[in-house]
């Protein structure tokens, strides 16, 4: 049979050195009846020498029967011709653990979306982490699939974890790591997002509530649609006001005070019109040297959550009935711009969505309302020809 166990160790009472095994009796020290503690196996494959320290999860060998487990299972691959002695190599590139950090390095220079794969290999990827990528079948991904499930987290959260795993094992499938991609279950089913806006009257009644000293920052999100981020992370580098255009290329990260790159790392243009020139100005003069464009009453750069604050303080001041800050700027500005007329490739580059299938949303709920529209108008029209008869 292949395969020979032995260790470098030496009694730790006599020291002399330990026999190796073929299997058939445990490693003991003949005078002192010790044992060792580490146990490496030896095998002659393929017209190579091979040395193994580790089985598949990289654990080292730390027994007599840890190690003849292994030399029985490694026998059992030779035999069945499905051996191969990379995936007991220390941090085997082959493993899902160490490849998983090979992918999330690959986005490092998105921070958002390095920190959402951080999260997701964390706290939801705990069943993979000690196998070897090859090892891992459908049923496995099917047993994952349904213990996360019991974590009762949302549909589109849980989409989402289900579709950057399976970008993982395609660019494992991609580097040959893997011959195929294992099967997936079917994605979890979602409600559409209601999505909720404000009109252009009940922006400037809102707007009438806002502190003086930010009206500037909720001007140029009411104006331009740009994402609570973005503006909180302009720089005064971005204006140019003698071509009448600013760049959005920067956005305010998860830590909230770093500035880094735009979602998708898009760049698009803000055109000046003369509300927007007239904000901007105003926003510059009031701030100074400061490279940010806009600062908050204390100097300070702005934050999430006290510009949600401020803004739902002013919905509530309006009687209007408060919604996502979101939703009352950025989701406000594409249905403005498409109730207007303006086409779905053009809102959305105006919006700098991805995929303009986000910018369908807002075609759909518009479609929806002239339906609503055209029903009232029906009715009225049954109800008149009724009336004639």
């Amino acid at each position: 049979m292949a395969g020979t166990v032995f260790t470098l160790q030496k009694c730790p009472s006599c020291g002399k050195k330990f026999p190796s095994s073929k299997g058939a009796f445990p490693i003991i020290c003949a005078t002192c009846r010790t044992q060792p503690t580490k146990f490496i196996l030896k095998l002659w494959w393929q017209k190579k020498n091979l040395s193994i320290s580790r089985d598949r999860e990289g654990k080292t060998i730390h027994s007599w029967n840890h190690a003849i487990n292994l030399l029985g299972n490694i026998r059992t691959e030779i035999h069945a011709k499905t051996f191969d002695p990379e995936i007991y190599k220390k941090q085997s590139s082959t493993s899902f653990k160490i490849f998983w950090v090979r992918f999330k390095k690959d986005y490092e220079g998105n921070m958002a979306t390095h920190a959402k794969i951080h999260a997701i290999g964390e706290h939801h990827l705990d069943a993979f982490m000690a196998l070897q990528m090859r090892d891992i079948r459908a049923i496995h991904i099917d047993d994952w699939w349904k213990k996360l499930k019991k974590k009762k987290l949302s549909p589109h959260y849980m989409n989402d974890i289900q579709q950057w795993l399976k970008r993982f094992f395609n660019e494992a499938k991609e580097l040959d790591i893997i011959e195929k991609v294992p099967r997936f279950p079917k994605a979890m089913k979602q409600a559409k997002k209601e999505i909720k806006w404000l009109s252009e009257y009940e922006q400037s009644c809102v707007f009438e509530q806002i502190p003086k000293s930010d009206r500037d920052i909720f001007e140029f999100m009411f104006l331009t649609g740009v994402r609570v981020g973005e503006a909180i992370a302009l720089q005064r580098s971005d204006i140019n006001f003698k071509k009448g255009r600013t760049i959005i290329r920067h956005t305010v990260k998860r830590d909230r005070h770093t500035v880094g790159k735009t979602k998708a790392q898009n760049i698009r243009v803000v055109p000046h019109i003369e509300e927007i020139e007239r904000c901007l100005r105003k926003a510059v003069k009031v701030t100074g040297l400061n490279n940010l464009v806009f600062i908050n009453k204390w100097g300070r750069i702005y934050t999430n959550d006290y510009l949600n604050s401020t803004f739902k303080k002013a919905c509530q001041a309006a009687g209007v009935e408060p919604v996502h800050l979101k939703n009352g700027t950025r989701h406000s500005f594409g249905m403005r711009m498409i109730s207007s007329g303006v086409d779905i490739w053009t809102t959305s580059k105006a919006m700098g969505h991805s995929d303009i299938k986000m910018t369908e949303n807002y075609a759909d709920i518009l479609a929806d309302q002239l339906k609503d529209a055209y029903e009232k108008t029906r009715k009225k029209h049954v109800r008149l020809k009724a009336y004639k008869e």
